[in-house]
């Protein structure tokens, strides 16, 4: 799997915001359907209630990437984030995040302050653009991409339909 950052909202205030209550979700859980396909992989999702600028947590992923990090990386951001509500773009709780994953902050932290991975995160940004992302998850399996919330059957059956290609 070769994870990409997508920014929902690049202009997203440095400090993020509070995440609006979408079709489906309560004050506290999200929407069924999500819920359900999370506990089908056996994940715990619980609705945040605040939603961070992530520029600076796909930059620590360029970092966990170059480290060869990178699933280690995104499990402990996605559970923090889905199972504890997290603010990802507070750097004390990324700092954490990636201690977390074993990933060196001595050399991570002064990379993110430089702003050293920025440029690529926001031309990886344009590139799924351009390719007609509109949002996340997306997947791009055999050139084709299946976008949104899908089922993991949708997803295991375009998986399949690939390997016979």
């Amino acid at each position: 799997m070769d994870r990409r950052p997508f920014l929902l909202n690049p202009n997203k205030p440095a400090e993020g915001e509070p995440r609006q209550q979408r079709d489906g979700e309560t004050e506290t859980e999200l929407n069924p359907g999500m819920m359900e396909r999370a506990k089908g992989v056996g994940l715990l999702m619980r609705r945040p209630t605040w939603s961070p600028d992530t520029k600076r947590v796909h930059e620590a992923t360029i970092y966990a990437k170059e480290q060869g990090r990178d699933d280690e990386f995104h499990h402990a951001a996605a559970k923090g984030y889905w199972e504890k509500g997290i603010n990802l773009g507070d750097t004390g709780v990324l700092k954490e995040v990636a201690q977390e994953s074993g990933l060196n902050w001595d050399e991570l932290g002064p990379r993110l302050e430089s702003g050293q991975y920025r440029q690529q995160v926001l031309d990886e940004f344009a590139a799924a653009k351009e390719k007609g992302v509109g949002g996340t998850p997306t997947y791009m399996i055999a050139g084709e991409i299946l976008g949104g919330d899908i089922s993991v059957e949708d997803l295991r059956a375009a998986i399949k339909k690939a390997g016979q290609g």
